[in-house]
């Protein structure tokens, strides 16, 4: 400690001065581990007798890497001397690695000379894979030194000059070289030469597409592709070309060159392009799309996953190309039409013989060629449909997204294309179900669902998974219905659907409420019949906390709020039955001119108050703390007031509930800490213990808070860790038996991270941490007893801490649990020994990592395990916005095991949502904070029968 805090300590918070000479400074180097230095392995190569000697040396190399500065050009040198007397061609690729490997990890490599070396020594090379590693490690260090213009092009002319190997890999890493170190210059900074030069560069890739081997066809297009990446503009004669390679015998060669079909159609959609037949032309943009389509039909799947996700991603294509893609049917425009006369013209030029009787009639047909008849469909007829109907799921997966995509920015192609993703709601695999249910519920806004349509969407609903369920639960509620009767078939099959899945009550009351919100029109004339209005007779009063009840009030209500005309039609116990729903559930049900004419207390808060007065408010409570003239009891009491006063802000205005919890724990934190310290005894352990959880809490529970304010907290936090060391028997916040090493551990800890903290936010430390910096520096060899006597005294005469200013803009992590409910009386019963899984449904708003989430369980027994959710269980909630200071909305979804020995009688284990944080840099486990108030559920192991 005192190594990394006296720099700083002494030389902002030391205020003495000594005339004594300056102590003298020490240099301290690493010194190198003996055997471990790689220039003394480098050393040894000379008396290698054989080949697979040096390559074991050499491994050995490679494995510590620890070269001196100084030492670093000798043992290029010698390896350089080594791989011009090696005989075996793999020792000398292990060396060119080595150079790759010591330009860039050695500090001390001159990159210049290591490439001059590499050039010479592959210059009379006949290995190709010498040869190869040699390209490949003059990639690796030229990519170090992009900037140097000239250097560049001196490599990518040692790459032309080995493009003339036979082998296969050295083509393809000159290929690669080429395209990543050519210099690219900005448009404006070109000169035609430079202009010229590039376009003979991808001439000259666009020329090894031609290659005998499929690497190297692949290579080339891949290079053209990283050339166009950083800049280079493709020349839009390598169009017909490319098409020709859709044909090709390898997989890796049509794959790639899709991927450059994509991107010279969208680059040149204006271009003409003439057909085959040499009279029909089209547009550049329709004819990649239309032979992307092609490519659906292709035997390699990873070829025709590939083609559905460019056809998603192309722009600009003709409405006629892209409806084509959903129907089988050939297309009979797709070559040029004549009419009547221009055949029969036709007819007599050729000269044939006719009897008179018809026209032409025993004319010789026309020959057709062998090449140009098709068995399956071609082109863009049912590109969709085949993609849709694969028999392998990325295919259907990557077809469902790309119908998305285009239904998004086309009306028309969204239309169209409904009856194909509803009917992918019957699909074998459950991951496709759901793209496509997300699919169409992106694409609502576009369309109207029909009653054929709905009969397969809500067929659906009875599916057992729960993501199939709610994703469709959010399509009924964000899509528009055809008729009331659409409406009614919904309604009655979400009623039904609820009573077998009771675990979806929050998401359908979600759907209802959207579904109310946007057909209001159609809710009225079913308003009688939901809510059994009878114009003559009283109907028995419903059961308010009835499910399908509350869905049928939602639903009502909210149409409502657009349409007042059903408002007259409400009964009384309907309108007592809002006022409950607005009370208990106030983010489904909206405000109505029915009932009490007075505002609830939610619509106060959300309009009586804005910033303005909530800073003011702030300003009131804390203006008279930190006056220093006032004595410690006034502020000590004014604190209590502005605690309660704050508590009870938090509760009337939800939306800065997260400033006034910060502050008004803040404050408790200091009330508690200085009542700690007045102890007889000393500080108590449980107050210690509860003094550290708050501190926590202000350090992780809350987002948006500043520098300056997490400042504040840690110099409070730095009090309490010094009060636990002054604690009789050096009492901890872990248990009562851990040792003062420990406090003291983590008082160092503390004012290390503090330390960093300041400097950072620049803020002036008060007089406690000067002191604790001074003491912790001048005192870094002696014992934790001598520190805590030393921080005792610091600790009583030091002020109170000051309150930091109010800032609006703080929020808190919060969680609410589901399931099970807080009411649930239903005893889990379980052999004793084994393992009992709890549902749990929890949702936790505002946090900033999801992995630290814990699931906390507490026996009886006072034993406490923290669970870690697996990853999949944590999913996004959808019905939040999302937040504006980088943290996030996440719902939990897990079962939790509870194991316990026997017990006597029933008992209650708690479980509850807590975020682990790392409190010091120790061993202990991480501390745990509570995000809600934990739930009890009531468990009965049994013991174990024995005998039948």
């Amino acid at each position: 400690m005192a190594a990394l805090l006296k720099k700083r300590a002494l030389a902002e918070y030391n205020k003495s001065f000594q005339d004594s000479p300056p102590a003298k400074k020490l240099h301290l180097v690493k010194k190198p581990l003996i055997g471990s230095s790689a220039a003394a392995f480098v050393g040894l190569l000379e008396k290698c007798k054989s080949s697979e000697e040096a390559l074991q040396l050499l491994l050995r190399i490679s494995d510590c890497l620890q070269f001196q500065e100084s030492d670093v050009e000798e043992a290029i040198k010698k390896l350089s001397e080594h791989f011009q007397s090696e005989e075996e061609s793999v020792v000398r690729v292990k060396i060119l690695w080595l150079f790759c490997d010591i330009g860039i990890e050695c500090p001390g490599a001159n990159l210049n000379s290591l490439i001059e070396e590499t050039i010479h020594l592959i210059k009379n090379e006949t290995s190709h894979k010498v040869i190869a590693q040699g390209i490949a490690t003059l990639l690796k260090l030229g990519t170090k030194l992009s900037d140097d213009k000239i250097l560049m092009m001196r490599l990518v002319n040692v790459a032309k000059d080995n493009l003339k190997d036979t082998s296969h890999s050295v083509k393809c890493r000159c290929l690669q070289l080429i395209s990543e170190l050519y210099p690219i210059y900005p448009e404006s900074d070109r000169t035609q030469e430079m202009t010229t030069e590039a376009d003979a560069i991808v001439k000259l890739l666009g020329d090894y597409s031609n290659a005998e081997d499929a690497r190297v066809r692949c290579e080339a297009f891949q290079s053209l592709l990283t050339l166009h990446e950083r800049g280079q503009t493709l020349n839009v004669s390598l169009y017909e070309h490319v098409c020709e390679s859709l044909s090709d015998d390898y997989e890796i060669v049509r794959e790639v060159a899709l991927k450059l079909l994509w991107l010279l159609g969208n680059k040149y959609p204006e271009n003409s392009i003439t057909l085959p037949d040499g009279e029909t032309t089209i547009r550049m943009a329709d004819d990649a799309f239309i032979r992307i389509c092609s490519a659906v039909n292709d035997l390699c799947m990873q070829v025709r996953a590939l083609a559905c996700s460019l056809l998603g991603s192309t722009r600009a294509v003709s409405d006629r190309f892209l409806l084509q893609t959903l129907d089988k049917q050939l297309m009979s425009n797709m070559k040029k039409k004549r009419t009547a006369h221009e055949r029969g013209a036709e007819l007599v030029r050729s000269g044939a013989w006719a009897s008179g009787r018809r026209w032409a009639d025993d004319a010789p047909g026309q020959l057709v060629e062998q090449e140009s008849v098709q068995l399956l469909p071609g082109g863009a007829a049912g590109a969709f449909v085949h993609g849709l109907e694969d028999e392998l799921m990325e295919v259907r997966t990557a077809a469902v997204e790309a119908v998305c995509q285009l239904s998004m920015e086309n009306p028309i192609f969204a239309t169209t294309s409904l009856d194909f993703l509803v009917d992918m709601f019957n699909d074998e695999i459950e991951d496709v179900r759901v793209r496509a249910i997300d699919s169409l519920t992106k694409i609502s806004h576009h369309i109207i669902l029909r009653e054929d349509q709905l009969e397969i969407i809500l067929g659906a609903l009875e599916d057992f998974s729960m993501d199939v369920r709610e994703g469709l639960h959010r399509i009924l509620g964000s899509c528009t219905v055809a008729s009331k009767t659409c409406l009614e078939m919904c309604i009655d099959k979400i009623l039904e659907n609820l009573k077998r899945y009771p675990q979806d009550k929050r998401s359908t009351f979600r759907c209802v409420q959207r579904m109310g919100s946007s057909h209001a029109s159609l809710v009225l004339p079913l308003t009688t019949r939901l809510l059994a209005v009878h114009p003559f007779f009283d109907m028995p009063e419903p059961d308010v906390e009835d499910p399908a009840y509350m869905c049928i009030l939602i639903l009502v209500l909210n149409a409502a709020q657009h349409c007042t005309t059903m408002l007259p039609l409400f009964e009384e116990h309907t309108i007592k039955h809002y006022t409950y729903l607005r009370d208990t559930m106030p983010h489904l049900v909206p405000h109505l001119p029915i009932g009490e004419s007075q505002f609830s207390r939610t619509e106060r808060s959300e309009t009586a108050m804005d910033d303005s007065a909530v800073r003011r408010f702030f300003d009131t409570v804390l203006q008279h703390i930190d006056n220093v003239t006032l004595s410690a009891n006034v502020r000590l009491k004014m604190l209590r007031s502005a605690e309660e006063q704050l508590n009870k802000l938090s509760e009337v205005e939800p939306m800065f509930s997260g400033a006034a919890i910060f502050t008004a724990l803040f404050a408790r934190c200091v009330l508690a800490l200085h009542d700690a310290l007045l102890a007889a005894t000393g500080p108590p352990a449980h107050a210690l213990t509860q003094l550290t959880t708050d501190c926590l809490r202000l350090q992780h529970q809350f987002s948006s808070v500043t520098e300056q304010e997490s400042a504040c907290v840690g110099q409070l936090a730095l009090r309490v860790a010094a009060a636990r060391l002054c604690a009789p028997d050096g009492v901890t916040t872990t248990s009562p038996s851990t040792s003062s090493m420990t406090a003291a551990a983590a008082l160092t800890h503390h004012a290390e991270m503090l330390d960093r903290l300041l400097a950072s936010a620049g803020v002036e430390p008060d007089a406690f941490t000067i002191a604790v910096f001074q003491q912790l520096s001048a005192s870094g060899d002696h014992k934790p007893a001598a520190l805590a006597r030393a921080l005792m005294p610091l600790l009583l005469a030091a002020p109170l801490p000051t309150i930091p200013k109010p800032n609006l803009k703080i929020r808190m992590c919060t969680a609410s649990i589901l399931e099970p409910g807080k009411d649930n009386d239903t005893v889990v019963r379980f052999s004793a020994g084994l393992v009992a899984g709890v549902a749990l449904e929890a949702e936790v708003v505002r946090v900033r990592e999801p992995g630290a989430l814990r699931v906390r369980v507490a026996y009886p027994d006072r034993r406490v395990h923290a669970l870690v959710p697996p990853r999949d269980h944590l999913r996004t909630l959808d019905h939040l916005d999302n937040n504006d200071d980088g943290t996030q909305n996440v719902r939990l979804l897990t079962k939790v095991l509870i194991s316990h020995g026997v017990w006597t009688e029933p008992c209650g284990v708690d479980i509850s949502i807590c975020l682990a944080v790392e409190e010091t840099s120790g061993r202990e486990p991480a501390s745990l904070v509570e995000l809600c108030r934990p739930v009890r559920v009531t468990v009965a192991p049994k013991p174990i029968k024995r005998g039948i």
